[in-house]
């Protein structure tokens, strides 16, 4: 049997390893005109591409992400652990985020 034991990474403490899939909130771009009508918060998908960051005058911890189907070489996107809505370790079923 598996280790039962082990707990994945808690949301808050941002401690979501290289590689995890996460599903997360970003805030629309409301100073576009043609976003104006598009919901406050949208959801994305994404690969966790490096160790978490924590700013220690704020508390906010980042977590560098990289867009879902995007290639290794591309800029990852720093986004609050607290926006992360879920994540899984690689090859856990990323295809239920569908």
């Amino acid at each position: 049997m598996g280790d039962t034991t082990r707990a994945w990474p808690t949301r808050h403490g941002g401690g979501y390893p290289p590689g995890w899939l996460v599903r997360y909130r970003r805030r629309a771009d409301r100073a576009h005109p043609a976003s104006r009508t598009a919901p406050l918060w949208s959801e994305h998908a994404g690969t966790v591409a490096g160790y978490s960051l924590r700013d220690e005058h704020t508390s906010t911890t980042w977590v560098p992400i990289r867009p879902r189907g995007s290639a290794a070489d591309e800029q990852v996107s720093l986004v609050r652990a607290t926006d992360i809505v879920d994540g899984r370790p690689p090859g856990s079923g990323e295809h239920a985020w569908n």
